[in-house]
């Protein structure tokens, strides 16, 4: 090496070097070399190259004029066009412009150096004046004037032109400005124009390819956005925020490692950046990683406490911790440091709510309604508070709501549905869920729901698809396994019901709902005694259930031993004053036994008042008169329920009866 330029020199303006050359340090401008020149593993260029020979082992940002060779080593970057006539690129090389080969260079750089190289000469020659010619004592020279003139003219010229053609800086800067105030207004398309038309008057400025890459990083083209933060970097080693914005790049594209790396660097500059902690303990936090973490974050906290964010963060981090009440603290002082973000509201209702303390929730969430009546989520979980509570206007109201904000949204048609259902509203809540299946078909608790409204309405092919696709797609629901078995009883398939309410037993052993379903397959299936087996435990558990009791009471019906069946129907009406099913078997049970006739009839008066063209109460109705005598009354009656039902065999029976066999007169 003819010369060498060590790490830790810095030089701007234009470089003319003849022999090889190697170069460690930084440079600015523009360089002429006759030979060899080598930019080392610490070298950084800014500016255009021209020489015979260039190995570029650092980093380069301008274009390269090489008459013979290129070679751009491992490791190394350029960003600029080359045009050269034998390139040479090692694998792990960065390259981002355009090449052109040449075949014959028009002229050596050494003669071109030669030819721009300008010595001072030793001695100044001087021409032969012509003869003197006389002239007036007081003439002037005339030569001397116009040359003088010719001077000024020129002077005046280019300070004409540094007046109206401004420098670098002052074009660069109202560009750098516009560009950052059209990212911040999210006009990225036209903040992409101007800042690529600043890289037109420098492509040295920083700011210039970090704002690039912001936008770039929004637009989700990661890699771009890497480049162009990288290229800041390069400009501005020192710069921690460019470092940061980095690391988020290859959060966003799941290299973490590389992300946890430019945090850390981004440290090592400033050890007190709160945000290079914050967004390295967001990080780690989404990495499940919670021990670091947590130490990142409550370095966030203390380094930048004013920020809500870092305690936003580590509330969420408590609570997976389930560490509830420095959570609750955590959460709370974001709310100090910025009470009209909805979100936090929100996320302390949810705290309140883990914790057990329903009413505080509520009132958080009913906070974050009110700042922000279009939070969709906030709205949600006041309706279903209210919904918790039993307050079923109170929650449709809130769920009508959210309604508006998403009307395709299908948890809230699937909401609807059920408040509908309960409160019965049968068209609106099939609505609901209809709508709720069509938005999303793998929803299997609204084909549940909706398979059983159809099953009450006695549609038993419709509740048996329904229910079917809900077991399906929820194989592990209880419930619809019953409901399906109810469906297939009705359908008299006694043993795929019995199945079904096995299965629903298998799911919830000790469900005595589930025990009543199997009980009613058995009882069809003539398994009495079984069935008693089951049900006579049950009662003793949930000695307050009047289902187990009125199931008690039909079993021993069907086995004909009245005066059991009643003692255990009087106990499930008891419990459950006004249950219509329960009053009607009782009704029928002391017409059978010929006692309490006249409670009978108030009884069976009642169901009729409610459900005035159920048949099975127009025929307990109608065994009354009979048992009293009134024949004409029972057999108006019994027909009547067979207008209902035609083909009832037993309704036939009971008009053959009334007919053909004059009843005992009561003891």
């Amino acid at each position: 090496m003819d010369s060498y330029f060590e790490k830790g020199i810095r030089l701007k303006g234009t470089l003319w070097v003849k022999g090889a050359v190697r170069f460690d340090g930084d440079y600015e401008g523009e360089i002429y070399s006759s030979d060899h020149f080598v930019v080392g593993k610490s070298g950084k260029i800014l500016g255009n190259i021209k020489t015979c020979n260039v190995t570029n082992m650092g980093f380069i940002q301008g274009n390269l004029f090489a008459e013979n060779k290129v070679v751009l080593m491992n490791d190394s970057r350029l960003t600029g066009d080359i045009s050269t006539y034998h390139l040479i690129i090692d694998e792990g090389s960065n390259f981002e412009g355009r090449c052109k080969m040449i075949d014959e260079p028009p002229k050596t750089v050494k003669e071109e150096i030669e030819t721009l190289e300008r010595p001072v000469p030793k001695s100044v020659k001087v021409a032969k004046s012509p003869p003197e010619k006389t002239s007036k004592p007081d003439s002037k020279p005339i030569f001397p004037v116009k040359k003088a003139a010719g001077i000024a003219i020129a002077v005046l010229v280019i300070a004409g032109l540094t007046w109206f053609y401004p420098s670098k800086e002052d074009r660069l800067g109202p560009l750098v400005k516009k560009g950052y105030r059209l990212l911040s207004e999210k006009k990225y398309e036209d903040a992409e124009a101007v800042l690529k038309k600043a890289l037109t008057v420098s492509r040295v400025e920083p700011k210039v390819y970090a704002g690039l890459g912001d936008i770039y990083f929004e637009d989700k083209l990661y890699n771009d956005a890497l480049a162009q933060f990288q290229r800041a970097i390069d400009l501005s080693p020192a710069n921690a925020e460019y470092r940061i914005k980095q690391a988020n790049v290859y959060s966003s594209k799941g290299q973490i490692k590389d992300a946890v790396k430019s945090y850390k660097q981004a440290l090592e500059i400033d050890p007190k950046s709160g945000t290079a902690f914050y967004k390295m303990g967001l990080l780690y936090l989404g990495q499940e990683e919670l021990e670091k973490a947590r130490e990142s974050l409550e370095m966030s906290v203390e380094l930048n406490a004013s920020a809500y964010e870092p305690h936003e963060s580590l509330s969420k981090l408590y609570s997976l911790q389930k560490n509830y009440d420095k959570a609750l603290v955590e959460i709370k002082e974001a709310i100090n440091l910025k009470n009209d973000k909805p979100d936090l509201h929100l996320a302390l209702g949810k705290l309140l709510l883990e914790t057990g303390k329903e009413d505080e929730s509520v009132e958080a969430f009913k906070k974050a309604a009110n700042l922000f009546p279009q939070n969709f989520q906030a709205q949600i979980r006041i309706a279903d508070w209210y919904y918790t509570k039993g307050l079923l206007d109170e929650s449709l109201e809130t769920y009508k709501v959210a309604e508006t904000l998403d009307s395709e949204n299908p948890v809230v048609q699937a909401r609807l549905g059920k408040i509908y259902s309960d409160k019965n509203e049968k068209q609106k809540a099939k609505l609901a869920l209809e709508k709720a299946i069509k938005l999303n078909p793998k929803d299997s608790l609204s084909h549940y729901q909706l398979g059983k409204l159809v099953s009450s309405e006695g549609k038993w092919g419709r509740a048996q698809s329904l229910l079917s696709n809900a077991i399906a797609l929820n194989p592990a629901h209880g419930p619809s396994h019953y409901e399906l078995g109810i469906v297939l009883l009705a359908r008299e398939k006694l043993d795929p019901a019995r199945d079904s309410f096995q299965k629903a037993l298998d799911k919830e052993p000790e469900n005595s709902d589930f025990i009543m379903g199997l009980v009613l397959a058995m009882v069809e299936k003539k398994e009495l005694d079984e069935s008693l087996e089951l049900l006579l435990p049950v009662s003793q558990k949930e000695p307050n259930n009047p289902k187990v009791f009125l199931s008690i009471c039909n079993v021993y019906t069907k086995k004909g031993y009245f005066t059991v069946a009643t003692k255990h129907c009087e106990k499930s009406n008891e419990l459950d004053k006004g249950n219509y099913e329960v009053m009607n078997r009782l009704a029928w049970l002391y017409a059978k036994k010929k006692n309490n006739l006249k409670k009978a009839f108030d009884l069976s008066s009642q169901t009729l008042k409610a459900f005035p063209k159920r048949p099975e109460y127009i025929d307990t109705l109608s065994e009354i008169h009979y048992v009293r005598g009134e024949t004409d009354k029972a057999l108006e009656k019994i027909q009547e329920a067979i207008k209902l039902e035609p083909n009832n065999p037993y309704y036939k029976q009971q008009l053959w009866k009334f007919k053909n066999i004059k009843p005992n007169p009561p003891a």
